[in-house]
Formats: C-alpha cells, structure tokens, sequence
C-alpha cells in the first residue's frame, strides 16, 4: 500500500506533468478522498446557482446556461438556477397553495388550520380593504419567496387578533355574568405553525419546493400549555349527570353520547361518523373513524355495546352505513344524524349553569380526558395511551405499549359487565 509519505514524495519529486497527471486524474488513484468530496459538493452548488465561476476566481470562465425559461416567473433576490433547485416542478403562489391545502384537509382539520391559512393568504382583518389591514397577508407571494422571518412576523399579528378576541368576548362574558378567561395566544400560535407547516409539506410534495427550502420548518412551534389530566371532581361528575339527564331537549341522546366519550374515549369525529355496523356485540367493540383516517376497534364492555345498538335501532337505525346519534323525528318522520353541533349544545348550557364547567371551559374535549384520566388511574399510562389511541411519546411508551386486551380489562374494571378478550389467551396486541 502506497503511504501518504511516499505519495509527498513522489510529487515532489515529479516533473510538471506528472504532477498534474498524479494530483487530478482520478484514473491514477492519486486523488483523496478529501479533494474528491470538495470537488463534488462545488460542483453541486454550481449546478443549484448559489454559487457562480466569478465567486471562484474564474473570471475568464463562461456563463453558466439557462436551464429552463423563465416564463410566469421571475425571482428577484436568486438566479434562475437557484430558484431552479428551489422549485424542482412549478412554482406556486401562497394563494393557490392554501386553496389546494385546505381541499385535503378533513373537516375536522380544517375547522383547526383553516382560519390560519387564509390569515396568512388574506392578511388581517382578511375583509378590509388592503390600505386598512394590519397584516397585509402573503397571498400574491410564490411560496419559495417566503423566508422563516416572514412566518415569525405574521406569527406576532396571529397573537394580536387572539388576546384581541379574548378581550371582546370577556366583556360579553362579564356582561353575563360568565367568568372571566385567560389567554396567553399559545395555543393559536401552535396552530398556525401547524397550519403553515402542513401547507407547505404539499408544497414540497407536490413538487412547488425542495425540501430543503421549506421555511415553515425553521420556524419554532410554540410548546403548549402542560396540560393537567386530571378527572373532575366526584360533586362535579354528579352534576354533570344529573344536568345531561335533566335538561335540554333530547336528554336520552345526550346520555348516550356522554357516555360514549366516557367508556370508549371517542372524539367528536368518532361520534358523529359512527354507523350502525361498527357496533359489534360479539367482540364486544366500538368502530372510532376519527382523526387522520385512523380506525380503531375500541373496545367496551359488553353491556355498553348492546345498550348502544339497541339505542341507533330504536332511533331508526337499519342499515349497517346508517347513522348511531340521530335528533328525534320533528315534524319529518326521518332521524336525522346530529352534527357536532349537538355537544357544543350539551356543553355550552352545561358552562351556563355551573361555574365550576365555566371556569374550567368544560367540553367534550375535556370529558374525554377525564374519561383517560380514570383509565390511567386504574391500569396505568400505558393503557391510558391505548385507551386514548395515542401515539407513543418516547421510546419507553413504545417498549412498554399496552395491549386492547389490557384496554378491556381496564374498562370492565371500572363500567363492570364483561369483555370476551379478557378470557382468551392471546393479547390481542
């Protein structure tokens, strides 16, 4: 093997062309590793334009040739080769880029992102005229323009409009006699990079942006708020019953999706897409379509599952792909399906009569983490992460994760009855 002293040796000992021959030619082996990993990455930011001949000291050297047209474009702060390596496909305006996001999005997410995507497409107040908006917006802007820094101002008028917000309808509050509520904007800032990060990974999916250009991921999501998952308080929970199955103008509905949320832990989405044919009173599960796409068998205790299939049939449900929560029949003889709209109903009067569910914004969200928090008192964090359909937070949940058959021990454990998995041998993992 050829040492790095006899290499020195025999270059310097070497005439003009057999220096050259020995110190460039890759043929010889005499270039390093080194030089041929400098050479590459110069050459990979010759081709992306960020850096040109004349910056090398190759005055004398040629143009490097347009590779495509500009065309409907023409970036103002980059060559065209820069921008080139930018935008592998076309490129695309905020507006058109926002549009395209939201036709992805689910309901349920774009009732989440939405309102921050078109802040940042329309500016703010988004139906001013352009003269009076305090927030401009970034709408006519093409989305490889858009630097972090722009992000992060926009950010600073997201948390404006929010305690601005918060301070109107404290006023309406107070008016009511309703408690005061705090805010600190966290939370809608965490949404918009959220937003705004979802936006632009269509971008970089759909090919409008490399990668590596992406300036949303160079923006910092604010940490949320350390959430307290504790249950309510025993006196609070028998109020609450008691105020469900008192009041209102459907209480046997109310019932029956309060108690969803608390044995099964569904989401608003999980119940207002269950189905008739996702109740199955052998394995003894609840079918939960909810976020993302995800589908889940939950399990629930036996009693449970029959009470909710005898409660849709009794409501007019017949066929497998009909609705479970539906209104009673009004001047129509048809069972309509509830939307979600119907929790904020339970819940809104339910803040109105207790101060306790005032203060502490009460809803269905927060039945459901008292509905997680009982389960980890019971079994443990695993099995309320199941329970939850949580992801894993750290490598130590993932090792540990806990089985469905765990899940329906839990449940039977506090609602009582009985669950088929508890008596097989297999985990059900």
């Amino acid at each position: 093997m050829t040492t790095h002293t006899q290499r020195t040796n025999d270059m310097t000992t070497a005439g003009p062309a057999d220096t050259t021959n020995s110190a460039v030619t890759p043929e010889n082996g005499q270039l390093s590793d080194a030089v041929a990993g400098a050479l590459h990455a110069v050459k990979a930011l010759l081709d992306a334009g960020l850096i040109t001949p004349q910056t090398l000291g190759l005055h004398g050297a040629a143009a490097v040739p347009e590779s495509r047209p500009v065309g409907a474009y023409s970036p103002s702060t980059a060559t065209d080769r820069a921008a080139h390596a930018m935008v592998p496909g076309d490129p695309i305006r905020i507006r058109d880029l926002v549009e395209k996001t939201k036709a992805g999005l689910s309901e349920s997410t774009l009732r989440t992102y939405g309102t921050y995507l078109t802040f940042l497409c329309d500016g703010w107040p988004a139906t001013s005229p352009e003269d009076e908006k305090l927030y401009s917006g970034l709408g006519d802007r093409w989305a490889h323009e858009v630097l972090a820094s722009e992000l992060e101002y926009a950010l600073t008028f997201i948390e404006q409009r929010t305690l601005l917000g918060a301070e109107w309808r404290n006023l309406r509050r107070m008016a009511a006699g309703r408690v005061k509520r705090d805010t600190t904007a966290t939370g809608a800032k965490y949404n918009a990079v959220g937003a705004w990060r979802r936006m632009y990974k269509i971008a970089v999916k759909d090919r409008h942006l490399a990668k590596g250009f992406d300036p949303s991921q160079e923006v910092d999501k604010p940490a949320r708020l350390e959430g307290s998952r504790r249950p309510l308080r025993a006196v609070w929970m028998e109020d609450f019953w008691s105020f469900i199955a008192g009041t209102g103008n459907d209480p046997e509905l109310d019932v029956m999706l309060c108690k969803t949320v608390m044995i099964t832990g569904a989401r608003r989405e999980g119940l207002t897409n269950l189905e008739l044919g996702w109740l199955d009173t052998e394995e003894c599960t609840v079918r939960l379509d909810e976020k993302f796409g995800k589908v889940v068998d939950q399990p629930a205790p036996d009693w449970f599952v029959q009470e909710l299939r005898d409660f849709a049939i009794a409501r007019g449900a017949r066929r497998a792909d009909d609705k479970v929560f539906r209104y009673r029949p009004g001047r129509s003889a048809d069972w309509i399906p509830i939307t979600d709209r119907r929790l904020d109903y339970i819940f809104d009067r339910l803040q109105a009569a207790y101060e306790w569910a005032d203060k502490r914004q009460v809803t269905a969200h927060v039945l459901r983490h008292h509905a997680i928090a009982l389960v980890e008192r019971a079994a443990s964090k695993s099995v309320a992460i199941r329970f939850a359909r949580h992801e894993p937070e750290d490598t130590t949940d993932r090792y540990g994760r806990a089985s469905a058959k765990e899940v329906a021990q839990t449940v039977v454990r506090l609602y009582g009855g009985d669950h088929p998995w508890i008596h097989r041998d297999d985990e059900l993992a």
